[in-house]
């Protein structure tokens, strides 16, 4: 199973609202790192994910965004949202005792997180977790005193300017291996193509740059990105016409190649921008990419 984590912004949320309603519910369980204090778009898009089938799983005590120093009024607003079902996660950051509070107050199944490394301290407390969600390579001696493990990778090679992209970069194999790793392994997942690293927004756009997942038959089904980017003319303004460049060259590569990439309602989406000139703005253009590479994934796990 796919568990993608994405960040609890407006777009991302919207992306998993497109999900609910085309991927299998047995294919992917998203995971939401909220960054808002307003918890109103958060509970719509559990809503429809429940009204799917689909349980998310939310980090309880996320310190990025709105969030950093909130934990226990977001857990006592969270909690007071009627009519949602999801399973909380406890995110280790650095403080087992802190780790050890938030896993004596909540109750039931849950999750833990562990961003960086697996200690031998952490191991014997992670055992009374439903799901344990530990880095990608963690040392085999932790594989095995665990159970029900997601493993998370962060590959995606994010860069401080659109314009230092190359056209195609390596994304990961892990989808293809991850069920041979270890038998307590259940399933894998990743930051998409946003990176671990958390920005509020981002800076002026002299470039604008469309990532598009695919997976690489001639590298035994391991998954790339293509990018794809405008001009840069040295300044921020007209973002619309930059973002129609790369748009072409996206619609361009998938007519010469036409099953290049997956038929994804992501790619879809694009398509369907360039026939009516649009411009939606860059959210929904990362919303976009985020779909389509979480779709693109299932459907290899789907085979």
């Amino acid at each position: 199973m796919y568990f993608p984590l994405l960040r609890g912004k407006q777009y991302e949320l919207i992306a998993l609202k497109e999900l609910s309603t085309i991927v299998p519910n047995d294919l992917f369980k998203p995971i939401i790192e909220p960054v808002r204090k307003n918890l109103k778009q958060l509970e719509v898009a559990v809503k429809l994910l429940n009204k799917n089938k689909i349980i998310p799983i939310i980090i309880v005590n996320s310190e990025i965004g709105e969030l950093k120093g909130n934990t226990n009024n977001f857990i006592n607003n969270l909690y007071n949202i009627k009519g949602i079902s999801f399973m909380p996660c406890i995110k280790y950051i650095d403080d087992i005792q802190e780790f050890d509070r938030l896993n004596g107050i909540i109750n039931g199944e849950k999750a833990s997180y562990v961003e960086s490394g697996v200690t031998k301290e952490l191991v014997s407390r992670l055992k009374v977790f439903s799901i344990n969600i530990i880095p990608e390579g963690s040392p085999n001696i932790v594989l095995q005193q665990l159970s029900n493990i997601v493993l998370m990778d962060d590959p995606f090679k994010k860069k401080k300017r659109n314009a230092d992209y190359p056209s195609n970069s390596y994304f990961s194999d892990l989808h293809v291996r991850y069920s041979g790793v270890h038998n307590s392994v259940i399933g894998f997942g990743d930051f998409n193509i946003a990176g671990s690293d958390y920005a509020e927004s981002g800076g002026p756009a002299y470039v604008v740059t469309i990532h598009v997942s695919y997976l690489d038959s001639n590298e035994f089904d391991a998954m790339s990105v293509r990018h794809f980017s405008s001009v840069d003319d040295g300044t921020p303004s007209n973002p619309s016409g930059k973002f129609q460049q790369a748009l072409e060259k996206l619609v361009l590569h998938d007519q010469n190649f036409p099953k290049f990439f997956d038929n994804t309602s992501g790619l879809r989406g694009f398509k369907s921008l360039h026939a009516r000139r649009h411009y939606p703005g860059l959210g929904q253009v990362k919303q976009l990419s985020m779909q389509h590479h979480i779709e693109t994934i299932c459907n290899f796990i789907a085979v």
